[in-house]
């Protein structure tokens, strides 16, 4: 069976926390600040975010602010 690479496990933790979490990791290292300030993992962050909002939408977890 082939290994995982622990960077990768590790932004796909990472996509998963608020944006507030990641804020506060970005302090624990340089390599995290990197990977954590890097255009690819906040596109990907703002995308998960943006699906999952979707999601909630359409199953009427809370109302759609743009319904007036």
């Amino acid at each position: 069976m082939e290994q995982i690479p622990f960077d990768v496990v590790m932004m796909e933790i990472f996509v998963r926390l608020p944006m507030k979490s990641i804020c506060r990791f970005r302090s624990i290292c340089k390599k995290w600040y990197e990977d954590l300030s890097s255009f690819e993992f906040l596109q990907r962050h703002t995308n998960r975010v943006s699906s999952r909002v979707d999601e909630l939408l359409e199953q009427g977890m809370f109302p759609d602010p743009f319904d007036v």
